[in-house]
């Protein structure tokens, strides 16, 4: 078998997005209703085996092009813009309507998904340093069990995600252009794999959220041994085993959801929004049945379809991607690119 062209990956890089978007709402719909409901506990913890890293593997897939050029810097000007941007307009809407316990508003702590905006632009800036190692992958697990040890919170400037989830980003990084056929030789074992760790969830299998979370070092995870790094390369030897299942089910031929995959990041940035206004608004309180909830999930697809149509990257883009002229030619005066 030949090897899979460019358009073709790309096909199947938008195609993850769109499914990894359904499952971080998904994810995020049902995160209240866990608490009370074995199933959608299972089904949180299913979802958080794998579509954090293979999000990081898709960023780092649409990464390869990126240098420290004028079109890369105009890209981490825009990362940097989106995130003191809905940094400050989270922080306002929770100051003022939501009002979640425990939230501390600060550009140096990232409200709830907006982690991975400052993660993303970190990763892009360790590519640099990474790209010509000899053994990147390697140094970044290493790296990746290491950080959990730090003596000061891991959500702090998400410090710890960065570096966790950095082997996946820098995976999708490397990815080979005859993927398409590692894939396929794959399928078989990998849908074993991902029986397996179904299964695990499904019949009673618990993990502490904080391992799938990424976001807490060792002591705040309850775990101050010395070996807990071993804990983190158990947790990557099963986000590796979910994501290979995960990968082998993504489908490589153009459809809808390609054109959707290509508007995740408004899904992305906005669909919090409508989930916290719900709970503020005290609807969970009423999703006790198995039923409601099943709508809950459904409810979470309607969002997904909503915000990926068109007309909101029409009337969001200029807000999302503006013209920072000013502050692209100050970067790149001080970084020396012409």
């Amino acid at each position: 078998m030949g090897k899979a062209s460019a358009p073709s990956l790309n096909t199947y890089a938008l195609n993850m997005k769109f499914l990894l978007i359904v499952f971080v709402v998904t994810a995020n719909i049902i995160e209240p209703m866990i608490d009370r409901s074995s199933p959608l506990f299972a089904l949180y913890e299913t979802i958080y085996a794998f579509h954090i890293p293979m999000f990081a593997l898709a960023m780092g897939y649409f990464a390869k092009s990126f240098r420290l050029d004028r079109p890369g810097i105009d890209g981490l000007c825009t990362i940097a813009y989106q995130y003191v941007l809905f940094q400050t307009l989270y922080s306002l809407a929770d100051i003022v309507f939501f009002q979640a316990k425990g939230v501390i508003h600060s550009f140096f702590m990232p409200y709830s998904l907006l982690w991975f905006l400052l993660s993303h632009f970190c990763w892009r800036l360790l590519l640099r340093a990474f790209v010509h190692m000899r053994h990147p992958l390697i140094v970044s697990i290493l790296l990746g069990i290491a950080v959990g040890y730090l003596p000061w919170p891991g959500a702090w400037l998400s410090v710890s995600r960065t570096l966790v989830y950095f082997p996946f980003f820098l995976a999708g990084y490397f990815l080979p252009q005859h993927w398409e056929t590692i894939v396929k030789r794959l399928r078989t074992p990998a849908c074993l794999l991902g029986i397996a760790v179904i299964c695990f969830f499904w019949l009673g299998g618990r993990i502490d959220p904080r391992w799938l979370y990424g976001s807490f070092t060792y002591v705040e995870a309850g775990h101050p041994e010395w070996y807990a790094g071993i804990y983190r390369l158990g947790m990557y030897g099963l986000q590796a085993a979910a994501s290979i299942a995960f990968l082998s089910l993504v489908p490589w031929a153009a459809g809808r959801i390609t054109d959707w995959g290509k508007r995740t990041g408004y899904v992305f940035l906005l669909h919090a929004f409508i989930l916290k206004s719900l709970l503020a608004a005290g609807v969970y309180v009423y999703l006790q049945t198995p039923w409601s909830q099943g709508l809950t999930i459904i409810a979470g697809f309607g969002i997904v379809w909503l915000l990926s149509q068109p007309w909101v990257e029409t009337h969001a883009k200029r807000w999302f991607e503006p013209d920072i002229t000013f502050v692209k030619r100050l970067v790149l005066k001080s970084h020396g690119t012409p």
